[in-house]
């Protein structure tokens, strides 16, 4: 069985809720030009708040990791939705950071161009970022945030985050053009229509330029306050729209960076526009992958993956037959089909820590990072695509791991490197971690 290399970052703050390893920052562990980044809170001193902090290192050196922590801003708020997530644009060598949201208006800071691409010319400390901006540079104020994201794509990148409540809110999509250093709305692209649509993330294949984006919709419940302007009941760290509500699994491609999307079967079903109102509907029938009723088990913002070839992977749950179970679901890019395989042997629970899933094109194999909903482990464990009806292989177990695994995509595309970025508890304190395995070695 592999060992990883178990790389401390820092001691996870004492709260409530849990404000790292959430599977929902899709991009707080990211890697480029050599350089691995990761975003976390840590405890500021003896007080109850929060600093904003991004660790890097050179992604072969697995002990000299260098902190930037933000000094001038508190994070206060004892809310699971309010994580970080960092961004790098090839194009200019920026980096993007957002954090603290649940409903808020907008907290984002940018580095200098070529602090990404050219590190040893500046200085990694404050005075290489913005001020805390409430806009995306060349965009207006942006207000009702949640769940910010950044999605590399060449020399640009997108950045994607909800607009509105749980259960009644949107997913808006920039793109930020490194030419002129400033975002341009493309538009609102997923539009929840008294449901909330809830991706498992949104990937760019540079391959055949295009994005895609899986996701489930939950349906809004009304409760007290939900038309009072100024109600703050829609901020509770779990209310009436809950996972319960979720139902059915959706897929959507773009090939033009996000102006136009069509289906699975390449049917076009939207353009954006500059209309608010505008975009696709997270409820169309024409994007409608597989029928999951409400109350079976699906979990909003688990896991997708795009590999090499195009195929869209997709890791969430079904309780369909009375046990909830992990599942693999698979868009084929040779002929735009989807399959859907349970993964037997390890068991989740209908509203514990979600796992994530990537693609190892040299054998052909899917490796799944699935914590244990019981238990406090993490389980690395792999099939091959042409095995899909035969068990799992778990080819690394560890103990003591709480939090949602986030994966590195581009250490693992380019360098060959497995990391994993979660929470261990570490002789009874936690701690935040990143364990990186060499897939070469992991795979068997």
């Amino acid at each position: 069985m592999a060992i990883p290399t178990i790389m401390v970052l820092g001691d996870d703050p004492d709260t409530t809720h849990r404000l790292n390893s959430c599977a929902y920052q899709q991009s707080a562990i990211a890697t480029f030009n050599g350089i691995q980044y990761a975003a976390f809170y840590t405890s500021h001193g003896a007080s109850e708040s929060r600093r904003v902090t991004i660790a890097r290192h050179n992604i072969k050196d697995t002990s000299d990791w260098q902190n930037l922590t933000f000094e001038n801003y508190d994070q206060t708020v004892d809310d699971g939705h309010n994580t970080i997530s960092i961004g790098i644009c090839a194009g200019d060598g920026t980096i993007h950071v957002s954090f603290d949201h649940h409903c808020d208006t907008l907290r984002y800071r940018i580095s200098r161009p070529g602090l990404a691409s050219d590190p040893d010319s500046f200085s990694w400390s404050e005075g290489s970022f913005s001020p805390i901006l409430d806009h995306l540079p060349g965009c207006d104020r942006l207000i009702d945030v949640t769940y910010p994201r950044f999605i590399p794509a060449g020399k640009q990148m997108f950045f994607e985050c909800r607009i509105g409540k749980a259960g009644a809110g949107s997913d808006v999509l920039y793109r930020y053009d490194s030419d002129v250093a400033q975002f341009i709305r493309v538009g609102t692209y997923l539009v929840g229509r008294q449901c909330n649509p809830y991706p498992n993330g949104l990937s760019f294949h540079p391959p055949t330029n295009s994005l895609h984006v899986t996701w489930t919709n939950r349906h809004f419940i009304e409760y007290e306050g939900a038309t009072d302007g100024a109600s703050t009941a829609h901020k509770a760290q779990a209310g009436p729209n809950g996972p319960e509500n979720n139902e059915d699994l959706y897929h959507a491609y773009s090939c033009d960076m996000g102006t136009s999307w069509s289906s699975s079967n390449h049917q076009s079903v939207s353009v954006l526009s500059s209309d608010p109102e505008g975009g696709l509907d997270s409820q169309d029938d024409r994007v409608r992958v597989r029928d999951i009723p409400r109350d079976s088990g699906i979990m909003n913002q688990e896991a997708q993956y795009i590999d090499a070839n195009g195929g869209v992977h997709v890791l969430n749950r079904e309780n369909t037959s009375g046990k909830e179970t992990w599942m693999h679901y698979y868009r084929s890019p040779s002929n735009n089909q989807w399959t859907f395989s349970m993964l037997p042997d390890i068991y989740p629970t209908s509203t514990g820590p979600r796992g994530k899933v990537v693609y190892f094109a040299k054998l052909d194999t899917v490796f799944f990072i699935l914590p244990s909903n019981t238990e406090r482990e993490l389980i690395v464990a792999q099939r091959r695509m042409d095995d899909t009806d035969k068990d799992l292989k778990v080819v690394w177990q560890g103990s003591g791991y709480t939090g949602e695994p986030l994966i590195d995509e581009e250490a693992f595309l380019q360098h060959g490197i497995l990391s994993i970025f979660i929470l261990k508890e570490v002789e009874e304190e936690r701690k935040i971690v990143v364990l990186q395995f060499d897939i070469n070695q992991l795979a068997q």
